[in-house]
């Protein structure tokens, strides 16, 4: 029988790692969509820009296909991962570092990668 303190902590622990999932993905999805909008392609480029962002939609649908098929098998996975913590917990510890250094490279010039060019600097 678990204890009061344990249930509370357990409760609180799945509120905020729910919060912090929605979080990051709203944050993520929000910030493609005005990549893609507005970053990626100029306003000159018409039909071409809307070919793209088509191109884009589709990979993203695509994508979206493929998870819902590998679904099953990851958890399957996560079902038999057997460690001295349980079974979920290295899967959420895991997910969250790796989502946390996306989110913060993501707001980052990557390097120089996402600089604005200057072409004219006089």
């Amino acid at each position: 029988m678990e204890r009061k303190g344990q249930v509370l902590t357990s409760r609180l622990s799945y509120a905020f790692g729910a919060f912090g999932h929605d979080m990051f993905y709203a944050t993520l999805s929000t910030y493609f969509i005005m990549f893609v909008t507005a970053h990626l392609f100029d306003k000159s480029s018409g039909a071409n820009g809307a070919k793209m962002i088509g191109y884009i939609t589709l990979i993203i649908m695509i994508l979206r296909f493929v998870e819902l098929a590998i679904d099953p098998f990851i958890g399957n996975t996560i079902d038999n991962t057997s460690t001295r913590w349980g079974n979920f917990k290295p899967w959420i510890v895991g997910g969250g570092l790796i989502s946390a250094i996306t989110i913060a490279i993501l707001f980052t010039n990557m390097g120089g990668l996402n600089a604005p060019t200057q072409c004219c600097t006089w």
